[in-house]
Parts: structure tokens; C-alpha cells; sequence
């Protein structure tokens, strides 16, 4: 890994190309076991419940949403229980095939490119964990930028939502190159709360500001408090182990 002098954000060198990097998700990136343990795990719908509520904080008016990478479509059948209408773009054909055949959903199997969408068309877009894995980050911002609704619509401004992990967290300075999210061949990028909002306005997304994402668990008790009091520390200092942000 490198850095840019100017901007500070941390990426893999040499580059990986996007063939090699697609390859990898088309075929085998959701076997039928990885897919029976994330729609059995408590805690993957307590994670997409969490980051379903504060979208809709921060978005009251609910409307056309699209959740890039979304893998078998969990957070997609949340988001259309609550209301939404849900669209969603997944390179994995097994994943993507999980989606529609087993919630009905409307996901394309591909890349952002391959959909096609029309421009202002998306009222959200959302992309956890996903874009540290893009190989051409300024085309594919730009597309982001295209098909998400500007101001002055017949509605507000659309919100882009983009979760990465913390390049600079506390995890990440501490544990170094044995930090769990440090796997070069497919995440290329590792963002900073400085990096990742510089990056957004060069592309023209404005009202950048940063999310809160909180610790969940099926347990409570003490220690689980303690935990999410210490989680939530390292969030407003912007040391935690994941970046939320939230442009339009």
C-alpha cells in the first residue's frame, strides 16, 4: 500500500485490473453455504437494521432506493418493508439470483455501468463495504453522481451513503498490515474521514457529512454497554473501525 502526498488516501500498488477483480465475484462469491449463514445471522439484520434507521434519519421522504453491491438483498428487503422502492446492482450471480428468486427483489446482475439507469433517477444509493473493492474510482463517482436525484427535483436532493472500512482508525494503527480489512487483491482503497469526503466533493457531491454507526449485538448486558460507550467514542473522533458518509 502507498500513499497520495496531497490528498492522504491509502491505495494498493501495483493496480488490480477490473477483469481480475470481477472474476473473483461472478461466479463463487455467495456458495450456498455463505448464503445460508448470512440469512440465518442474527447479527447481519441487526447490522442492516442499524444502517436502515439512520438512512431514514437523515432521509425522511421515502422513495426510489438503490444499494450498490447488495449482496443476497438484505438490507434491500428491510428497506422495502419499510416502504422503499428498492433496486439493487450485484456482481455475483448467485447472489443477485438469491435476491429475486427468494425476496422478489429487482437486482441486476453486473456492475453500476452494466444497469444503465437514467439520470435522476434515485432518490438514495447506498454502498456498504463496496467501495474500497472499485478498481476506477473517479467514473464510477461520476455515474454515482449521474443517476442519484440533484436539488431543485420535485423532491430533495438525493442521498448517496457510502460505508468503507477506517484506513486511519484506531484498529487499523495498531494492528497494521494484520489489520483484518488489509487483503490488497480486492480492497484497493483504505479511506480516511479526511480522504473519502475530499474525494466526494471532487466529484461534485456536496452537504458531505459524516455518520454515526453504532456497535449492535443479539446480547445486552454490561458489557455490551461498554462496548457500544466505547464504539461510539471512537466514532466522534473519527478513530472507529468503519466510515459512514452521507453526501448529496
Amino acid at each position: 500500500m502507498v500513499a497520495c502526498k496531497r490528498c492522504r488516501l491509502r491505495y494498493v500498488n501495483p493496480r488490480v485490473n477490473r477483469q481480475t477483480l470481477e472474476a473473483g465475484y461472478a461466479e463463487t462469491y455467495y456458495p450456498p453455504d455463505k448464503v445460508k449463514r448470512i440469512r440465518t445471522d442474527s447479527m447481519e439484520w441487526l447490522q442492516m437494521t442499524e444502517r436502515l434507521t439512520e438512512l431514514e434519519k437523515r432521509h425522511r421522504d421515502k422513495g426510489r432506493l438503490l444499494d450498490v453491491g447488495c449482496g443476497i438483498g438484505t438490507f434491500l428487503h428491510l428497506a422495502r418493508e419499510q416502504g422503499w422502492e428498492s433496486h439493487g446492482v450485484e456482481p455475483s450471480k448467485s447472489g443477485s439470483d438469491f435476491a429475486q428468486e427468494a425476496y422478489g427483489l429487482d437486482v441486476r446482475c453486473g456492475d453500476l455501468f452494466d444497469a444503465d439507469f437514467p439520470s435522476a433517477y434515485f432518490d438514495a444509493i447506498t454502498l456498504y463495504h463496496v467501495l474500497e473493492h472499485i478498481s476506477e474510482l473517479n467514473p464510477f463517482l461520476s455515474e454515482l453522481r449521474r443517476i442519484l436525484k440533484p436539488a431543485g427535483t420535485e423532491k430533495k436532493a438525493g442521498t448517496l451513503v457510502i460505508e468503507v472500512p477506517n484506513g486511519e482508525g484506531l484498529q487499523s494503527r495498531l494492528q497494521k498490515a494484520d489489520w483484518p480489512y488489509v487483503h490488497p487483491r480486492d480492497h484497493l482503497y483504505y479511506f480516511s474521514a479526511h480522504s473519502l469526503p475530499k474525494l466526494l466533493r471532487k466529484h461534485g457531491f456536496r452537504n458531505i457529512t459524516l455518520g454515526k454507526p453504532k456497535r449492535v449485538s443479539p446480547s445486552t448486558g454490561v458489557h455490551f454497554a461498554l462496548r457500544q460507550v466505547a464504539t461510539a467514542a471512537l466514532v466522534r473522533f473519527h478513530l472507529g473501525t468503519v466510515i459512514r458518509v452521507y453526501a448529496s
